[in-house]
């Protein structure tokens, strides 16, 4: 039994299935993806029980059907050094690949073993703009925490808030810091929320970047969501993460002592160089006057910085610090020539957001100055 396959297209394929592979298993079954083909079809799973990756390519097979399952990073790594051109795939028990003048012969594992990767998903169904949410992802996935504990699971990934008057906003946070993004969604038939994993995440951020439809469909059934693209015959089904997330309308605040507006590049430029200085204390400290912000950094190890930036200014003069990591990542995903610097304390939550866009919003910590 054996079939042909492009390489770019199979790399491509069982690349974007890397994310939903589990990573570290006592089951190597999920460590593997399976592959199924039948007439003129090739279907790849994977999955690590908490996403399910299926994507269904065409290929010109007309014998009988065959499945198998293969250590996903194996086949990967192979496949990737291989020459460009077909791929022959053959199988008889032991999984061969041939290309040009190189041959494989690949260990496998028993697809009955695999677990039913893309259930049947009721409830609500809506549409939504592809490129619009990748965007927003990648405008809050950098705040969710990176650790897994299950103690800190609610932070741990995207929390999906789809609100009355058809909006919907993405929400990532690490306890120190908060970023949402908001859209509105031409559909008043909403799902409720729901809490992803930040591997889910992962894994939904690659298919998107990688797709090149307009739109995707969502649907959700109160424990998991299926999110297909019909162009590209890909499906991807992510549990929902049982925990509750924090009420992020709550930090928000809603009076402040001082706004600031600067120059987006020429405050990002100034704060790159300063925090240079910073070292390991990760600290740098704005003084705010009338009419200028000076950044201050220093350490032991670095030395000193001091640079001043004209603004514009409204309300008190003011002294305070954060860590130059978090501003720099906010500011980095302000898409304006300006933004909004939104101080309510010494000790309160801060809020940076572009100019006039309430679509996106930075919330952090200030740090106390050592």
């Amino acid at each position: 039994m054996e079939f042909k396959i492009e390489k770019k297209k199979l790399l491509t394929n069982v690349e974007l299935a890397s994310n939903a592979v589990a990573r570290k298993t006592t089951n190597p079954i999920l460590s593997g993806i399976l592959l199924e083909i039948k007439e003129n079809e090739l279907n790849i799973y994977a999955t690590d029980l908490q996403t399910g990756f299926h994507k269904k390519e065409d290929i010109a097979y007309t014998e009988e059907e065959f499945s198998f399952v293969v250590d996903q990073k194996v086949f990967s790594d192979i496949v990737r050094t291989l020459p460009d051109g077909p791929v022959r795939i053959i199988y008889d028990g032991t999984l061969q690949l041939e290309s040009g003048n190189s041959s494989f012969k690949i260990p496998t594992m028993d697809a009955g073993e695999f677990p039913n990767v893309i259930p049947a998903v009721s409830g609500n169904s809506i549409n939504l703009n592809r490129e619009e949410t990748l965007k927003m992802i990648e405008k809050v996935i950098f705040c969710a925490l990176k650790d897994n504990d299950p103690l800190s699971k609610n932070l741990n990934g995207l929390y999906w808030d789809f609100r009355d008057g058809g909006y919907l906003t993405l929400i990532a946070s690490d306890s120190y810091r908060l970023a949402l993004s908001e859209t509105k969604i031409d559909d008043e038939d909403l799902p409720s929320s729901f809490l992803l994993s930040l591997k889910s995440m992962e894994e939904l951020k690659m298919v998107l970047a990688s797709s090149k439809a307009e739109t995707f469909t969502l649907n959700f059934d109160g424990s998991r969501s299926l999110f297909t693209f019909e162009e590209e015959n890909i499906q991807l089904i992510l549990n929902v993460v049982d925990a509750k997330y924090p009420n992020y309308t709550e930090i928000i605040p809603q009076a402040f002592k001082t706004k600031i507006v600067s120059n987006s590049k020429e405050f990002l430029d100034s704060l790159k160089r300063v925090s240079i200085a910073a070292g390991k204390s990760e600290q740098v400290k704005l003084e705010i006057e009338e009419t200028n912000i000076t950044l201050k950094a220093n350490s032991p190890d670095v030395g000193e910085a001091k640079e001043i930036i004209d603004i514009e200014k409204d309300g008190e003069d003011i002294v305070i610090a954060y860590s130059p990591k978090f501003l720099r990542e906010a500011i980095e995903k302000v898409e304006t020539t300006e933004f909004e610097f939104n101080i309510s304390g010494e000790i309160n939550p801060t809020v940076i957001k572009p100019i006039e866009d309430n679509s996106y919003m930075y919330i952090v910590m200030p740090t106390r100055w050592a």
